[in-house]
């Protein structure tokens, strides 16, 4: 079922190479309002897409299911997660010079936490059921900007391990440019690779930004996109071999890196994106996709996330969190444990150049057709 949400009225046309005219959406409903939320708009939907914790004056717990509200803390974290059970929520607390990492769950008196010297700016779990975190520091002095990243792994109590992804130094970035270094990622399907965006000395004013698949195995990299949009981030498609990638220039495509095949081809910005686990189900600047098709249109601006099963897209906009529910959820695209293995490997020799791209194919296709 196609729902629109129309203000005004909607003219598009769609999908593959063809143009939207993306509709100016002035409100939304109230009917669909869940929480209020502070400016920073930070949110996290628990994997039955009924639990959500917010942050507005500390962070907070609501339960869609019986409206159950309760304050977690009263300080206001900077990344959220849940657990793959959803009984537990792992969340980063910027303090003055370091980083608390804090499992919070039904026992109050029981919460795991360490402390890092590096900010966390995002989160994803890892096939072994250890939390992979993205970690930064940020240092400005005598007119130059220097910072790092890397990838935490966190076992939950005591072990982090850390992968260094790179160094930059910025020597003409604007007056208060180093508050808004934010590194982001998303993890593949399988687990075995990751999209970030990276940042890069000028040219031009501000810097400019790489978006980068890295391969967690290998540690090999391929540069997907290059853009002076500092806000421009990417995502992993559902089948674990396509990408949702703004190129810089006004246009958002679902394609493939390695065979440069395209699927789906959208005129917009890129500067709200989100994918939904395992779905060919897209959410690109206000406009809700399912397999290429519009289904919703929002504000542009509109920040969104997806429950774990894609049926309820979340839109965090004005400081406000909405819930919608009423639209096309594609079929799950999902991989057997046996298949992953075989995948994740012959991905591994594909990074490594040890094999062709169209030997690659021809493997990928043996291990899902045998």
């Amino acid at each position: 079922m196609r729902f629109v949400l129309g203000l005004l009225l909607l003219s598009f046309s769609l999908v593959c190479g063809c143009s939207v005219q993306v509709p100016f959406v002035t409100s939304l409903p109230d009917a669909n309002l869940l929480v209020e939320l502070n400016d920073s708009e930070l949110y996290a939907v628990g994997p039955d897409g009924d639990q959500i914790a917010y942050v507005d004056d500390g962070l907070h717990l609501l339960r869609l299911s019986d409206n159950y509200r309760q304050q977690l803390t009263y300080d206001q974290p900077e990344a959220l997660i849940w657990a793959a059970d959803g009984r537990s929520l792992v969340a980063a607390f910027w303090e003055v010079e370091k980083t608390r990492l804090v499992r919070l769950g039904s026992d109050a008196e029981d919460r795991p936490q360490i402390f890092v010297d590096e900010q966390i700016t995002d989160f994803a779990w890892m096939a072994d059921g250890r939390l992979l975190a993205m970690a930064q520091t940020v240092e400005s002095g005598n007119g130059v900007l220097q910072f790092q990243a890397s990838l935490l792994i966190w076992d939950g109590q005591w072990d982090v391990e850390r992968i260094p992804l790179y160094s930059q130094q910025l020597y003409h970035q604007p007056t208060g440019f180093d508050d808004k270094i934010v590194h982001h990622f998303d993890l593949s399907p399988l687990k075995d690779e990751l999209i970030y965006n990276r940042y890069l000395d000028p040219p031009t004013l501000g810097g400019r930004v790489e978006l980068v698949l890295y391969n967690l195995q290998t540690g090999r990299e391929l540069v997907l996109s290059e853009t002076e949009n500092r806000q421009l981030e990417a995502f992993c498609g559902a089948d674990g071999e396509t990408v949702l990638i703004p190129d810089g220039d006004g246009q958002v495509s679902l394609s493939n890196p390695w065979s440069k095949k395209q699927r789906h081809l959208w005129n917009s910005i890129g500067e709200s994106l989100q994918g939904a686990p395992l779905r060919d189900l897209f959410y690109i600047d206000g406009n809700l996709y399912a397999d290429g098709q519009l289904q919703l249109s929002l504000p542009a601006n509109a920040k969104a996330r997806f429950s774990a099963d894609g049926t309820r897209l979340f839109v965090a906009w004005q400081q406000k969190l909405y819930l919608y529910s009423d639209y096309t959820v594609p079929e799950a695209i999902e991989y057997s444990n046996v298949e992953k293995v075989k995948l994740q490997r012959i991905r591994q020799q594909r990074s490594l150049g040890e094999i062709s791209i169209r030997e690659y194919y021809q493997h990928r296709n043996n291990v899902l057709n045998p």
